[in-house]
């Protein structure tokens, strides 16, 4: 059911992926290490039409890997039920920051904890966005 939209490349995300990525679920993200070797982290996620949205700050592993090689997994399952799920393979296409990715952060905050972020910040957020290559869902 992947779709192709006018002024982008890559297919839309699917029905059911938005449907996950904008529910309280949680994900996994898998980025590259230097030596090639995969890092896992469970994330936080959201997605707008085209892209998963992927929210974490500038001093954090997982955006120094996508830097330098943009290739990810990301594995979002249902919260009611783990057989349900959606994988996305894809790149890091676009990163946001400043103001626009401290509000992303404190609207994710709202959706798993009903309140605004509290955590420290270390470092500057920042949103990934994810356009998919390859979708599979169950």
């Amino acid at each position: 059911m992947s779709g192709q939209r006018s002024g982008y490349a890559g297919p839309m995300l699917e029905d059911k992926v938005r449907r996950l990525a904008r529910g309280a679920n949680f994900a996994t993200i898998t980025t590259l290490l230097a030596d090639g070797g995969p890092a896992t982290h469970v994330i936080w996620i959201d997605c707008d039409d085209d892209h998963l949205l992927i929210n974490t700050e500038t001093g954090r592993v997982k955006f120094r890997n996508v830097q330098r090689d943009p290739r990810v997994s990301v594995v979002i399952w249902d919260s009611d039920d783990a057989y349900s799920y959606a994988e996305v393979r894809g790149r890091v296409v676009e990163t946001v920051a400043g103001s626009d990715a401290r509000r992303h952060i404190d609207e994710l905050s709202q959706k798993y904890h009903g309140k605004p972020y509290s955590n420290p910040i270390e470092t500057e957020r920042v949103i990934l966005k994810v356009a998919p290559d390859r979708q599979r869902t169950r």
